[in-house]
């Protein structure tokens, strides 16, 4: 077996606004395992000041395992595990002629596309992913003044009309004493869930508590063994945050035999990371649901090739991305 290192940066399209400031460029490190011939990618892309993630850590814990690589015990932090994790799936995948989502189901029934949400920032990318067919999106909101929120969101409303899901996320922008009412305030725009109105899982159990809007966890969760309080019922899963496809898999199966909803989403991934989450969503059992697993032209040039989206559906492709496969 051999491992090899080598860094990634991707500047993004567009800048992404959150409430913990504008997300423009992706860095990271990229792993590849290679035996017989044949080579397994994957990606450690911590996001600096964001929950759990420190990237002086998990570069020494990459370095580590490489040197003196082991499948069976893998880096402890967790985006380093994630990375090994994924090139571990990725190198079985191919060696089996078999794809991620069938390596995780196990002989399970595995989806041939999963919808999707879009992405949007305001009522022009709104209208663009309704032409384009997608019927769910998503909007960033407590990087401004509330009544901006406000304003943005009844835009958006009204551009996709009725029949459009429209889902929120705040990523932790306010406390639970401003939470509460401005949930209060935005259920006029029938909102399907709120992400992560508050940060930490106390508030946002309480959170829930008082809220007519349905409450998602994501950032707050930490890691694949938390307790999600029944009153949470939206469960969002970034696989390359929670230890790798596998790890989240296992995890986002046991939160929703607990009756959550899960959805998986990416981590502003490179394709590697996005095909990734695109398997775990089409291997999870129960009703289909609508996912964010893949951002279609998130960055000026991604380092692999994603599946053509249509109609807001994302294809599950019967192989891994083929220039992350040949190297870059």
């Amino acid at each position: 077996m051999r491992v090899e290192l080598s860094e990634v940066s991707l500047k993004l399209r567009l800048p992404v606004m959150t409430s913990r400031g504008a997300i423009t460029q992706r860095d990271g490190i990229l792993i590849q395992i290679s035996d017989g011939g044949v080579s397994g990618w994957g990606e450690a892309m911590p996001l600096p000041g964001w929950p759990g993630a420190d990237p002086s850590a998990t570069r020494t814990e990459l370095e580590a395992w490489a040197a003196d690589p082991d499948p069976g015990n893998l880096p402890l932090e967790r985006f380093a595990h994630g990375a090994v994790e994924l090139a571990l799936l990725d190198l079985e995948a191919q060696q089996s002629g078999q794809t991620q989502a069938e390596v995780l189901s196990e002989g399970g029934p595995v989806a041939d596309a999963v919808e999707l949400n879009a992405l949007v920032a305001d009522t022009e990318d709104a209208v663009a992913a309704m032409a384009d067919g997608y019927g769910t999106t998503k909007l960033k909101v407590g990087a401004s003044d509330f009544k901006v929120d406000v304003a943005a969101v009844a835009a958006v409303r009204e551009a996709i009309g009725e029949s459009c899901r429209l889902r929120l996320d705040a990523n932790g922008a306010w406390t639970v004493d401003q939470a509460v009412p401005a949930l209060a305030r935005l259920k006029q725009f029938e909102i399907e869930y709120v992400e992560e109105p508050v940060a930490g899982i106390e508030a946002l159990t309480q959170v829930a508590e008082q809220s007519s809007i349905p409450v998602a966890i994501d950032d707050s969760l930490g890691s694949v063994e938390a307790q999600v309080p029944e009153s949470i019922s939206v469960v969002v899963v970034k696989p390359m945050a929670l230890g790798g496809p596998r790890t989240a898999y296992v995890a986002a199966r046991r939160w929703i035999n607990e009756g959550r909803k899960v959805i998986i989403t990416n981590y502003f991934d490179s394709a590697i990371g996005q095909h990734a989450a695109l398997g775990v969503a089409a291997a999870l059992p129960g009703p289909p649901q609508v996912h964010g697993a893949i951002t279609p032209a998130l960055f000026d040039r991604d380092i692999a090739d994603l599946p053509t989206i249509a109609d807001g559906c994302c294809p599950l492709p019967p192989h891994s991305p083929a220039v992350a496969r040949e190297g870059r």
